[in-house]
């Protein structure tokens, strides 16, 4: 919480440790508690008075407001589990057991919907039990603050994993449209089914917008009112990722599983997973293209001017290039430059500075990565490889070793004449007399 001097900060927490939140001008937050003292006015302590100065009938209104905005999140959670339970009881259960896909299609189409539906009734059972407390000791907002990581990463992998399962509902519309309306869904079965496992992204966009409600119906001094304030925000952002990797696994399959103009080299699938793809502008001209980061690659892909396919520009290994990122001027913003020995400097134009630096991020870190497994190996190569110099290794040795053909016979090696032998091992002993006399000279001016 940013203060200054003679503001007037109304308390909604002591934490032991030497800071406690509080509200100034409709926003909670922490501040140090040495930097302030109690205020009192006309003799009354204004802290004790919770409520000083807003009406009392506009106060009573305040929670019975209050009250209905959790009973609504409560509810409306309730209904959500319930939704969730019939979808995997009354439709996928009989789906998996129809046989009509294989298990992995079938794995795929439900994704972790349990694990999603799990989640969801820990967090209702929560919410009842916060319910039943009286109002100034509800902490939702704290209780929501509580659960988000791990909503997070439930709905994160189902969201990653949503557009393959539309791709099978495609591929199987016909058979599951007569599965679901056998089951008791209403015609068309097909777009229950839809409707119904696009509901978990569809219920978290929904989390910020209760919780802001419930946050403009807290007093000033309310012991929940920053933890909701602080979950607005943190729902927002796990919408977002959620919202934005959906987008981007719709992409990247849109990619794999089409056909690309031009393509060259092995299949994209033969390149590992894709760790990031985004829309870029390369150089001034502001050219649209899309890039896809493998653990080894990075490809480049422009779009057809009828915008119904993609058209292959490029790849790159990784082993090849490096990247920087570019100061913002006149002509470029939120760029980086991609570099390398036999490529010419690509500016790449980012939509926003966060994308940047994930781009520059993600390629450095898969470099890293690869030239962590080169210098290992060749370490270990040299370590067991190294042998102390001196002058005899200039001698001619015989190999180490025989090399055979596939067969397992020997190949031969054409013999050198003698007298070639005789002219190398001259030139070898005036070198090791040079050598030799180097050292001693060497030795004699150390003395």
């Amino acid at each position: 919480l940013c203060l200054k001097k003679g503001d007037i900060v109304v308390v909604t927490q002591k934490e032991d440790g030497g800071w406690w939140e509080g509200t100034l001008k409709d926003k909670t937050g922490w501040f140090p508690s040495n930097y302030v003292r109690e205020y009192k006015s006309q003799g009354e302590n204004v802290t004790n008075n919770k409520m000083s100065n807003i009406p009392v009938d506009l106060t009573e209104q305040l929670r019975v407001n209050r009250a209905v905005v959790v009973m609504d999140i409560v509810e409306s959670e309730r209904a959500h589990v319930t939704e969730l339970k019939t979808l995997i009881q009354s439709f996928l259960m009989p789906l998996k057991n129809s046989n009509i896909m294989t298990v992995d299609e079938y794995n795929q189409l439900v994704n972790n919907i349990e694990e999603v539906s799990k989640i969801h009734e820990e967090l209702l059972e929560s919410l009842e039990q916060v319910s039943e407390l009286p109002q100034s000791d509800q902490r939702i907002g704290k209780l929501f603050l509580n659960k988000a990581s791990f909503i997070r990463s439930v709905h994160l992998q189902y969201c990653s994993s949503h557009p393959r399962a539309v791709n099978i509902i495609e591929k199987y519309k016909d058979e599951l449209n007569q599965i679901m309306e056998t089951q008791g869904a209403v015609s068309p079965g097909i777009l229950v089914l839809t409707v119904s496992l696009s509901k978990p992204f569809r219920r978290l966009d929904k989390y910020s917008g209760m919780l802001q409600e419930l946050e403009r119906h807290l007093e000033e001094n309310h012991i929940d009112r920053g933890d909701t304030q602080r979950s607005v925000s943190i729902y927002k952002e796990i919408a977002a990722i959620c919202l934005s990797t959906r987008k981007q696994k719709e992409l990247e399959l849109s990619i794999l599983s089409g056909v690309v103009q031009g393509w060259e080299g092995a299949d994209a699938c033969s390149l590992g997973d894709v760790i990031k793809i985004g829309s870029v502008a390369f150089g001034p001209e502001h050219k649209d293209r899309y890039l896809m980061l493998f653990s080894t690659h990075l490809v480049i892909l422009s779009v057809s001017q009828r915008l119904s396919s993609f058209i292959y520009e490029g790849k790159l290994p990784l082993s090849g290039i490096s990247v920087k990122k570019l100061d913002n001027n006149g002509a470029i913003k939120n760029a980086f430059e991609i570099c390398g020995s036999l490529i010419d400097h690509i500016v790449a134009i980012c939509q926003s500075k966060e994308e940047q630096l994930d781009w520059i991020q993600k390629i450095n870190k898969q470099l890293g990565n690869n030239r962590i497994i080169s210098t290992t190996s060749n370490k270990s190569m040299e370590k067991g490889n190294r042998i102390p110099w001196d002058v005899t290794r200039l001698r001619s040795v015989p190999p180490l070793q025989f090399y055979h053909s596939i067969n397992e016979k020997m190949i031969c090696v054409a013999k050198k004449p003698e007298r070639t032998f005789e002219d190398d091992g001259k030139v070898l002993k005036v070198f090791e007399a040079f050598c030799s006399n180097t050292k001693s000279r060497h030795a004699s001016s150390g003395i």
